[in-house]
């Protein structure tokens, strides 16, 4: 191998077909030959013109492209990245045309160097994996287009469109992807008869409530979920009004709250850890095991806890500090808890301690299924903690719940009376 060339700072775009494999299970090689023609030669015509270059086009084998934007002389950062994004809007506005098939993008700021094989010249650098993988989080967050920090943040023209989508980390990547898309009118699913201030309106909150997530050590804001979550479906709520849809992207960062509900040590730093799957794992295997053994146990059970899991959506999120009291002691039962995280106390009508509870824990049943119907003790946080509610309400709509709740209340009852005859 010989002819090295230096290092250089390029922008990357990655393009790559929706559902390729898909549309083409069913065609003949010629069919698909033809197929992949109309779409490569669509993407050039869009792409290769004279005031987007100097560029590359490399399409890989199959559907996907490898779009390599080089620096004009004296051209600096902010200029080599508006002409990538300003390309990269083209192609999202003509998959929304139909003019081409739906194409998923990623737009990288980074750097690549070169050498000779023979006749051909090959390219190196770990920025190729990262926009790969910027392309492939598309389908994740619900988008056609995801960029990183640097492209947005040196970019210039669209910043008002700029929607924070994450700060990620991924198991194949050494360190954390801020990702950013554009929430504009006509592209990328947001309707064209949208009016362009109420868009901005939902940019403008959810960029807010963003950085309550991520965090800004700039601005000495720390991750603040109950916040966030909050402000999230406020947001959530105003999109869905607009368009008649909900933001995947917003729902993603709500599902990882309503299971991360307490940001990791490292999450200012790391972001959402989005691990890629291993297959097979032991883990993965036992869970499997676990519901077939439960399916075999109690086919009612089953059914209600993992084939329709419309209980899931009653558990409300709670954030609680320590000292903070849950459960008043000889107060109506409103509800039943989870204790997500964190330890809680017990507490009898002398204000001694009767047990601990940790992580995993339900409770709040005991009251339901009483003579009195009131509560049996005060349960107070020990240290900060997380629960999953569910009102009175919501479970009794679910006789299987009411079953499952009365099942763990009859084995605390049993508990209780082993505890107390110990002491005595």
């Amino acid at each position: 191998m010989a002819g090295n060339k230096s290092e250089r700072e390029v922008v990357i775009l990655m393009t790559d077909m929706v559902r390729y494999s898909w549309k083409t299970s069913a065609m003949s090689p010629e069919e698909i030959r033809k197929f992949l023609i109309d779409y490569h030669t669509t993407i050039h015509t869009l792409v290769d013109r004279e005031e987007n270059g100097p560029l590359e086009i490399d399409p890989s084998s199959g559907d996907g492209s490898v779009i390599i934007f080089d620096k004009r002389s004296g051209e600096d950062r902010a200029a080599i990245c508006t002409r990538a994004l300003q390309v990269a809007v083209r192609v999202a506005q003509a998959v929304s045309d139909g003019h081409l098939q739906p194409t998923r993008m990623g737009l990288l700021l980074g750097d690549i160097t070169e050498a000779s094989l023979g006749s051909r010249v090959l390219k190196f650098g770990a920025s190729f994996a990262v926009a790969n993988r910027l392309e492939e989080l598309c389908g994740y967050f619900g988008t056609d287009l995801l960029m990183d920090r640097e492209v947005a943040r040196y970019q210039k023209g669209f910043n008002k469109y700029l929607l924070t989508i994450a700060k990620v980390s991924l198991t194949s990547i050494l360190h954390p992807m801020n990702l950013f898309t554009l929430c504009k009118p006509g592209i990328q699913n947001y309707p064209s008869e949208v009016e362009e201030d109420q868009l901005l309106r939902f940019v403008a909150m959810k960029n807010e409530a963003m950085e309550f997530f991520t965090g800004n050590l700039l601005l000495g804001i720390k991750p603040d979920f109950p916040r966030v979550r909050e402000m999230l479906i406020e947001v959530q709520n105003f999109f869905l009004k607009l368009t008649g849809r909900a933001d995947i992207g917003t729902e993603r960062i709500l599902e990882y709250i309503r299971e991360t509900p307490l940001p990791a040590p490292d999450f200012d730093r790391r972001g959402m850890k989005l691990m890629e799957k291993s297959r097979d794992s032991l883990g993965e295997r036992i869970f499997h095991l676990s519901k077939q053994l439960l399916r075999a146990m109690n086919p009612d059970f089953y059914h209600a806890l993992v084939v329709d899991t419309e209980w899931e959506k009653y558990f409300r999120l709670q954030w609680c500090r320590k000292g903070e009291t849950i459960i008043e002691i000889d107060s109506v039962p409103d509800g039943v808890y989870y204790l997500d995280s964190g330890v809680a106390e017990t507490v009898n009508g002398k204000g001694e301690v009767l047990s601990m509870m940790e992580t995993g824990t339900i409770f709040g049943e005991l009251a339901y299924f009483g003579r009195e119907q009131k509560r049996t003790a005060t349960v107070r946080a020990k240290t900060d903690m997380v629960v999953r509610k569910i009102s009175t309400e919501d479970f009794k709509k679910m006789p299987v719940i009411v079953e499952i709740f009365k099942r763990i209340a009859i084995a605390r009852k049993e508990e209780i009376k082993e505890r107390e005859r110990s002491v005595n």
